[in-house]
């Protein structure tokens, strides 16, 4: 899976907006300043799958070109749908009788944000699955392996961690070890509460059905004493209700991996638990965990959400088995530490195995994330100054080698600095007054401010003199030049500065001649 070109006719900021993404690549960074529509564009591929999967049709207008198992795919919809396979126009209903060949098998989603604007898009396929897997019939291996428009959060983090335990394997197992300390599993409740539903099926779970019924039976018969009991939940500071709960206690690794017996891999076990959570049945998991270096034991709950996001993420990436998948994520990298946003791309490499099937689409602000990537794996978002509209084009230079300051320096992310404002300041005016007793000496005033300027710097680690004495004179004639102290600077300020700083070492390079 790999899209290459989209064109948005007008979806909220995105105008007559046009994207060509680089070929042969599993990553894409999208990166620019906030309100440019890089969310927005994230939004808007999952309302395009989301409408063509369904057989209906989006809000607005677009075209789009990517390549699915083997196929050149492009359609473009206006007022109504065309369908292209490998330059060959196909009707609408040659299209949907081979959609699963056309379309990819998954478009998985992760927003880190507090909005739920994204997460109602994922509405429609939550309830077709949820549908299936009430059916007193039900069989959970006609069920495809999860939803082929997933919408990820941070509960699926629990059920990832299940998973992995009851499927464990030489890679998850050193995977929780490396980046969360984990050495094993100790035991995990299930809180189950009264659901806003009524069934007329099991009793024991509120008259539940289908696939969950079958999953939480198989917990009820390895838990040790189920219990139900009324206990006060809060609605919010102001009212408390009485609340019915069943709580499913098992006591350890091994009853958990009898019931996982029953399915057939991680990817199976992973959607009977999260039946659970879809048909509103789970209060709460407690998970505890023996950690590393921490006496005693650990709920899941404690981990950060650090912990928490890499896991999910990586752990749901892993449940894809490399079908064709189109992964956007949306600043995926919010809550991780340092050394994690450093190591974050080669964590989603080593996880895809098949980088031909999958490709990634990643939103973020943090230049630790892109240390790695060549220009062509990102695309910058900046607004038009004549236009107001999103542009968006390829930096001319590699993130790969310039390091944190550089990439936030360069057009990248086009900060004039990476020192705080006030030492930049007195950075700034200590050379200028340098510059200025050079050209033709100064105030006695002037002479105080410099002397004072060079006292506080350095204090801050700045010498009085540059050893290299033609740097020196490059300092002096560039703090002549005034047009570049801005806050942040444009692709186009970029480049003039870039080419201003060329002419001045020629003229000091032909003066030393």
């Amino acid at each position: 899976m790999g899209i290459d070109k989209v064109y948005i006719e007008n979806f909220k900021n995105l105008i007559e907006f046009e994207i060509d993404l680089a070929e042969g690549f599993m990553e894409t960074v999208l990166l620019g300043q906030n309100a440019t529509g890089k969310s927005n564009l994230i939004e808007a591929l999952v309302l395009i799958f989301k409408y063509l999967d369904l057989e209906g049709m989006p809000s607005f207008s677009y075209k789009i070109e990517y390549v699915c198992r083997g196929h050149k795919v492009k359609i473009e919809f206006d007022t109504k749908r065309s369908f292209y396979i490998d330059d060959n126009k196909i009707t609408i209903k040659d299209f949907y009788a081979r959609k699963n060949e056309y379309l990819p098998k998954y478009v998985f989603t992760y927003y880190s944000g507090v909005s739920n604007r994204l997460e109602e898009h994922f509405n429609d396929h939550q309830k077709k699955f949820y549908d299936k897997i009430i059916k007193p019939s039900v069989d959970a291996a006609e069920i495809e392996d999860l939803r082929k428009l997933f919408y990820v959060r941070l509960i699926h983090s629990y059920f990832v961690l299940l998973a992995f335990f009851s499927f464990e394997d030489d890679e998850s197992s050193q995977f929780l070890r490396k980046y969360l300390d984990i050495d094993d599993l100790e035991s995990i409740l299930f809180v189950l509460k009264d659901p806003e539903w009524k069934g007329n099926d099991d009793p024991r779970f509120w008259g539940a059905t289908g696939l969950v019924k079958d999953f939480l039976d198989k917990v009820w018969n390895y838990s040790t004493a189920p219990i139900y009991y009324i206990d006060k939940y809060s609605l919010d500071f102001r009212k408390q209700i009485d609340q019915p709960r069943l709580y499913l206690y098992v006591s350890d690794k091994n009853k958990l991996k009898e019931i996982a017996k029953f399915y057939t891999s991680n990817t199976e076990f992973f959607k009977a638990l999260e039946s659970t959570y879809i048909s509103n049945l789970i209060q709460e998991i407690k998970v505890k965990v023996k950690k590393r270096n921490i006496r005693g034991e650990l709920t899941f709950r404690d981990l950060s959400e650090g912990e928490q996001q890499l896991l999910t993420v990586l752990g749901l990436l892993k449940f894809t088995k490399d079908e064709e998948s189109l992964i956007l994520l949306d600043e995926p990298d919010t809550h991780l530490n340092p050394l994690w946003k450093w190591q974050y791309l080669k964590l989603l490499q080593e996880v895809v195995q098949k980088h031909e099937t999958t490709q990634i689409i990643l939103n973020t602000h943090d230049p630790l994330v892109i240390g790695s990537m060549t220009k062509e794996q990102v695309r910058i978002f900046r607004k038009d100054e004549d236009t107001g509209r999103t542009i968006v084009f390829e930096p001319e230079t590699d993130p790969k080698g310039l390091g944190v300051a550089g990439i936030l320096t360069s057009e990248l992310f086009g900060l004039p600095t990476t020192l705080d404002e006030e030492t930049q300041r007195a950075l700034d005016h200590k050379h200028r007054l340098t510059a200025k007793q050079q050209q033709g000496g100064l105030s006695s005033e002037e002479r105080k401010e410099l002397d004072e300027a060079l006292q506080t710097l350095e204090g801050l680690g700045f010498t009085r003199t540059f050893r290299d004495p033609l740097y020196q004179k490059f300092v002096t004639a560039w703090h002549r030049q005034e047009r570049f102290q801005k806050p942040t600077l444009t692709l186009e300020d970029l480049k003039e500065q870039n080419e201003l700083a060329l002419s001045l070492l020629n003229e000091i390079m032909e003066a030393e001649q």
